[in-house]
């Protein structure tokens, strides 16, 4: 692919691909952990809300931050900081020590946050815009085929060593993607005109940007209206394990479907894109929060495990390619100057729709069961979608009025 020639995507695409690996070894390491020191169920959901909570309220004002910084910089600390603070898991063996744990986690979050906004930078300022959305895809594939493999290998590490050894593991993959990010080439991103404005203006100014630009608006409510789709994935657990009573290991196996949905998307979103115009690409992207819906429901209502899996992989297509396409075109609306804080604002407000949505949803399905909380969001998915599309149809009225 031309784009794995392009001196600066390569290093930022290899340096997206070695994190990822590592961060697969150390969700199930954590899980782990946080079961051998609490010995409680409860302990997993507060690792959940450790991981989002810190990641969502940093994603309010690290964009502005990143702004006056160097991007690369940014990116080679953030990586030198979570190999550090990911180490640091394999020395904690006393329940005493579970909030350091927590802690850890904290950290590792808030430094995550700083990562993706300067990220989105480098590769807006570095990739053409025509081959942009072709970047995305390739990045969401990768990263779906990753999460399938190395969730299988992680599993095998862990049946024959020791969990902790992922920690290790882990933090050698945030070194080494560091080591790759050293010898990216410079880019040229320029942030003199906003050194002389303070950071809190600049933080205002993000949001007073993204409130007139309406377009940016309706992408970013888009995206959060996707991620409270995508935490039916929080009921999935329960509804495996508990309502139909099936093992862990079938869980996991769940993540397969999950995964190809990815790749799939990663494959064929850029070519679908490309014969369907703007026009085409918005329509896509309602009829993929109706297909959520339709999935959802399908998901909690199919007894077979077969048909449950191609749920989830319709489900996960949908999802990635509406996730692909929202940020192509973010990145194409957005002013290069607004860019880290419009993307800094996105992770804030998707996360914490996600979070939220979370919250909810798995609270419902233990008061009133799963197949009833899916139909909410079914109904949930299919009216979004079509507002969208609504939506859509009236602003070509509008542009073909004037």
């Amino acid at each position: 692919m031309a784009l794995l020639t392009h001196p600066v995507f390569r290093r930022l695409y290899a340096a997206h691909i070695i994190h990822i690996i590592g961060n697969e070894f150390t969700f199930i390491a954590v899980v782990g952990l946080l079961h051998d020191l609490s010995g409680s169920g409860l302990s997993f959901a507060a690792g959940t809300v450790f991981r989002m909570l810190p990641y969502v309220l940093t994603s309010f004002f690290s964009g502005a931050l990143v702004e006056n910084w160097d991007k690369q910089r940014v990116m080679i600390t953030v990586n030198l900081l979570r190999g550090i603070l990911v180490s640091l898991f394999f020395f904690i063996s006393s329940p005493a020590y579970l909030w350091v744990a927590f802690l850890l986690l904290i950290l590792v979050n808030i430094c995550s946050a700083f990562f993706q906004p300067a990220m989105q930078v480098a590769i807006v300022s570095s990739v053409d815009e025509k081959d942009r959305l072709t970047a995305n895809s390739l990045l969401q594939g990768t990263t779906s085929f990753l999460i399938i493999v190395c969730q299988g290998v992680a599993a095998v590490l862990v049946y024959l060593f020791s969990y902790r050894y992922n920690f290790l593991l882990d933090a050698a993959c945030y070194l080494l993607s560091l080591l790759i990010l050293l010898r990216l080439p410079e880019m040229a991103i320029s942030s003199e005109s906003k050194k002389a404005t303070s950071f809190l203006t600049r933080l205002q100014e993000g949001f007073r940007y993204i409130a007139s630009k309406k377009e940016i608006g309706q992408v970013l409510m888009y995206q959060m209206a996707e991620r409270v789709l995508g935490a039916y994935y929080i009921m999935l657990m329960f509804y495996i394990l508990q309502e139909r009573g099936e093992g862990l290991y079938i869980f996991g196996l769940l993540d397969i479907p999950l995964g190809l949905g990815g790749v799939f998307a990663g494959v064929l979103v850029s070519r679908m894109s490309d014969r369907l115009g703007e026009r085409g690409v918005s329509g896509v992207q309602g009829w993929t929060l109706v297909a959520m819906g339709i999935s959802i429901y399908a998901v909690f209502h199919i007894k077979p495990l077969l048909g449950l899996a191609v749920a989830i992989l319709f489900c996960s297509f949908a999802s990635y390619s509406a996730s692909i396409l929202s940020v192509t075109k973010l990145q194409r609306l957005a002013d290069p100057e607004y860019l880290a804080r419009v993307f800094s604002i996105r992770e804030m407000a998707t996360m914490g729709s996600f979070s939220a949505s979370c919250l909810v949803l798995g609270y419902g399905a233990e008061k009133v069961g799963s197949a009833v909380v899916s139909v909410w969001l079914a109904v949930f998915g299919v009216v979004a979608g079509f507002i969208w599309l609504w939506s859509r149809r009236q602003l070509e009225n509008r542009e073909a009025e004037m």
